[in-house]
């Protein structure tokens, strides 16, 4: 099936579900990357656009990038209208983004952007970021424990962004570990469930 991920920045997709990704990768799935911004505010944009893809390429996903502004991502009808233009061309069967929970302002306004774009898509899967501390309530799960060293190889490719603490590798295996623990795997990755029609096993 196709499926398209959304990130506000470079390196929101791969640190919310690079292992999940990579699972529906293997089973042959069909898989877009979506960034709405170069990240300029995190760094160089001309390194962070490389570095993402470079991402895309390692880990087996195509790529589209858009230019609005860091820390300025608007809740916009534009915004509305290019994620409505590669939906309908890419027929996703899921869609990966931000909650709407989450204390960045981007990540917001992606996941709302993305709420109304995607409103015919079956599957909506909200995935988790540094900022998204307390309020984040998932109730989904996916073991990545074969993919967590993989994941981490690929967030320490993002040389700009690797100095925050919590690109740390212990920072990035201990969430990883804690989000197995209710499913009872080594590594897991976490979801909110937007809206779900049938699951693939993913």
């Amino acid at each position: 099936m196709n499926i398209i991920a959304i990130g506000a920045h470079p390196d929101d997709i791969e640190f919310g579900c690079t292992g999940t990704i990579m699972r529906h990768i293997k089973r042959g799935d069909e898989v877009t990357f979506v960034i709405l911004s170069r990240g300029e505010r995190g760094g160089d944009p001309e390194v962070r656009t490389r570095e993402a893809g470079e991402s895309a390429r390692k880990i087996g996903a195509k790529l589209q990038m858009f230019d609005f502004p860091d820390t300025a991502v608007p809740q916009s009808h534009e915004l509305i209208e290019k994620l409505e233009a590669i939906i309908k061309d890419l027929n996703p069967r899921r869609v990966y983004t931000h909650s709407v929970r989450d204390t960045h302002q981007d990540h917001r306004n992606a996941a709302y952007a993305t709420l109304s774009a995607a409103r015919f898509v079956p599957e909506i899967f909200a995935y988790e970021s540094p900022s998204l501390y307390l309020n984040f309530n998932p109730n989904y799960y996916v073991d990545i424990s074969s993919y967590i060293d993989r994941k981490i190889e690929i967030l320490n490719k993002f040389t700009t962004q690797n100095g925050r603490d919590y690109m740390k590798i212990n920072a990035i295996r201990g969430l990883s570990q804690f989000r197995g623990l209710g499913p009872a795997v080594s590594h897991a990755e976490a979801f909110e469930i937007v809206r779900i029609l049938k699951s693939d096993s993913i």
